[in-house]
């Protein structure tokens, strides 16, 4: 199964400190929402796809420019809309996780590309 994002953000930029709390930034929030609507988990998977299969993720990373970043970074925010999106049950069925750095986006917006398959 192949699933293409928009570029997602940092986990240096998903929480803000709020009267001493840690909360979703806006740009998570944000972030989640355009998922939720673009793969919306009631329509795409009224059941779970994946409940209780051991999964093998690889997260093809296209930044909105050439810059340096750190690819597990962006790992946690994919993979809880993944989650919410129904696409598997829980993050512990997850036995291989890949990043992959690849070529900065022409349209400079950014992109990733899931691949999800059972092993």
């Amino acid at each position: 199964m192949r699933i293409r994002m928009k570029w997602p953000v940092s986990m240096n930029a998903m929480y803000r400190n709020f009267r001493g709390r840690s909360i979703l930034s806006k740009r998570a929030r944000d972030y989640y929402n355009w998922a939720e609507e673009k793969y919306p988990a009631h329509v795409i998977n009224p059941k779970i796809r994946w409940p209780t299969q051991s999964l093998r993720v690889i997260i093809l990373l296209h930044p909105p420019k050439a810059y340096r970043y750190d690819a597990d970074n962006y790992f946690k925010q994919i993979l809880d809309c993944l989650k919410k999106g129904r696409w598997y049950t829980d993050d512990s069925q997850i036995y291989e996780l890949k990043g992959i750095k690849r070529n900065k986006d022409p349209n400079k917006e950014g992109f990733v590309n899931v691949l999800i398959e059972t092993i």
